[in-house]
């Protein structure tokens, strides 16, 4: 353990002033005694994407991969009844449309499950499944293993985004909330659960993530599932440079470019 003591401290003292001497040096020989703080492990590599056995049950809609990801999230809206909630600048999030709870639509989202590997999971498990339905809706779009590895958490997938991006012809560039305007087919990534993740702290922590759909004034319109315990509609606002605003109820922490064609 390490210490210091800081050399603009000042003592004042009435009388005698040899008399603080002994519980100072107490004080610093039980600190240098004082157990060592274990570091922290540092995280493992990701390693390559695993190979998957699972197909898309249909083509993609289009030819275009970041279309058919927008088409595909509308369509399991729809599928969901349109839920929709609205994200204000401030207050709290308010339900304008109740769409199908995951209760009630159990072996749609067990769908999702097996893009990542877990068929036993469905929507009666009580375990997040919105890293699952971004999975689902990504590979379903057509977009190569290379470009996107499918995962039960967000950040998991995220964090190969960011290592991805580093290389020629990346599919996926996130950037810093400041720093990108959300546009159609982007994804806007939040920690949650008071998780601290950030692009400089892939901690793999919990967080969410949602496909933009559609951009109006002031505001941007994103799908996600397990919002409301459904796919939901979220609307976020937008300052009037078109950037993401600061809301309490979703701590944003990037918005991912989507360069597919």
């Amino acid at each position: 353990m390490t210490w210091r003591l800081a050399a603009n401290v000042r003592l004042s003292y009435k009388g005698d002033m040899r008399a603080p001497i002994l519980p100072v040096f107490t004080m610093l020989a039980a600190s240098a005694c004082a157990p060592t703080p274990k570091p922290v492990a540092a995280l493992k590599p990701l390693g390559p994407c695993p190979a998957s056995a699972w197909k898309p049950e249909a083509p993609p809609p289009t030819a275009s991969a970041r279309t058919s990801m927008v088409l595909l999230a509308v369509g399991e809206w729809a599928r969901y009844g349109r839920q929709i909630i609205v994200y204000p600048p401030s207050g709290p999030a308010r339900t304008e449309q109740q769409g199908v709870q995951e209760r009630d639509a159990p072996e749609r989202i067990r769908d999702y499950w097996k893009s990542v590997g877990k068929p036993d999971l469905s929507g009666l498990n009580d375990v997040p499944w919105s890293a699952a339905f971004i999975s689902w809706d990504i590979e379903s779009a057509g977009v190569p293993r290379d470009q996107f590895c499918p995962d039960a958490r967000h950040t998991i997938y995220v964090e190969r985004m960011v290592e991805r991006a580093g290389r020629p012809g990346a599919a996926f560039v996130p950037h810093h909330p400041s720093e990108r305007a959300p546009q159609v087919g982007d994804l806007l990534c939040a920690s949650r659960d008071g998780g601290g993740t950030t692009l400089e702290n892939l901690d793999r922590g919990p967080g969410h993530c949602d496909i933009v759909v559609e951009l109006r004034p002031g505001e941007v319109h994103a799908i996600g599932g397990n919002v409301g315990d459904s796919v939901t509609r979220s609307v976020f606002p937008l300052d009037e440079s078109g950037f993401l605003s600061p809301i309490s109820a979703r701590r944003f922490f990037t918005v991912i470019e989507n360069r597919l064609p």
